[in-house]
């Protein structure tokens, strides 16, 4: 069986792949532009990727392919009724990163409720040292203790990031499409008018693309801080920009955009050097333990399809 890993610069290159080589023929690309997809993948039986588009296009020049195991949870850069028509198999892993998912988000969060960004700058351009004054309390932070937390997406990591700020003393409210009976489920209008704090962790779908956008963002507190861990696509990016441009939010963190890398005319580069804004690479994800675990699951899905078991099957409901 020969299997392909068409992108291993996003798994990086600390984590072993002894578990696969174990089970076929592996070759590994860091990279794989679009113009050497079709080459690279046309004798494979089993393709492993992050963020390669696998349309149907691609799937047409992969005549031996068998299975798809996407490293992540989502999965919306496969063509998943393509895949189904030509009886190609298709695995993703849930729940691999939700720890380091919650890592970030509350890192970001917690970082733009206290100003972290500026007391840090102001100490390490040597503003602290020349002031006089032994410490600086300005800008004005408060504690999350009453504060309410609004989450969109109410899944494993959403949940996780519940837990936390039910113990630092916020409220929680939530926003998802079945209501939960432990949850306190609101409207999205109602989240985005009482929120303090907006986490997102909904999927991206025909539903959620464009969710908060310029209409929504005149509902929230002038004082919000909203943090993206969802999908770039969301959001409204330049909405999002604009509202930080003219102080109509208090925060902004996101770790997703809608094509990555981030290109040199995103709406978010404007403001990337705001010091209410917190922009990372996609890296929420990617703790050691994350990264180790999805390749582990990977493999797992492998041997199960080899075996004729199901296992993190994406394509089974649409077949």
């Amino acid at each position: 069986m020969k299997l392909v890993i068409l992108d291993r610069a996003t798994l990086g290159e600390d984590v072993p792949l002894d578990m696969l080589y174990a089970l076929g023929e592996l070759t590994v690309y860091d990279v794989t532009p679009r113009e050497s997809l079709f080459e690279r993948i046309s004798d494979a039986d089993v393709l492993i990727f992050n963020k390669v588009k696998m349309d149907r296009e691609a799937m047409d020049h992969a005549k031996q392919l068998k299975l798809i195991c996407v490293t992540a949870t989502g999965y919306d850069n496969v063509d998943i009724t393509a895949a189904s028509e030509k009886g190609i198999a298709v695995t993703n892993v849930p729940g691999y990163s939700t720890d380091s998912v919650v890592l970030f988000t509350l890192s970001t969060a917690l970082a733009l409720v206290s100003h972290l960004r500026t007391y840090n700058d102001f100490v390490k351009d040597g503003s602290y040292t020349h002031s006089g004054v032994a410490n600086k309390i300005s800008p004005v932070y408060h504690e999350i203790r009453g504060m309410t937390w609004g989450i969109i997406g109410y899944g494993n990591i959403g949940r996780a990031v519940a837990k936390v700020a039910e113990a630092m003393g916020a409220r929680v409210i939530v926003n998802k499409r079945v209501p939960d009976p432990d949850a306190e489920c609101v409207s999205l209008e109602t989240l985005l008018r009482e929120s303090d704090i907006i986490t997102v962790h909904c999927p991206l779908n025909d539903e959620t693309r464009g969710l908060i956008g310029e209409s929504e963002i005149k509902l929230m507190k002038k004082t919000a801080i909203l943090v993206n861990e969802a999908r770039g696509a969301v959001l409204d990016s330049k909405a999002v920009a604009s509202a930080i441009k003219e102080g109509r939010i208090g925060g902004f963190g996101t770790d997703v955009y809608e094509i990555e890398p981030m290109p040199s005319n995103h709406p978010f580069v404007d403001i990337m050097r705001h010091p209410n804004v917190l922009l990372t690479p996609h890296a929420a994800w990617g703790a050691y333990e994350s990264r180790k675990r999805c390749l582990e699951i990977v493999s797992e899905n492998i041997s199960a399809f080899i075996l004729g078991e199901i296992k993190n099957r994406v394509d089974i409901s649409r077949q």
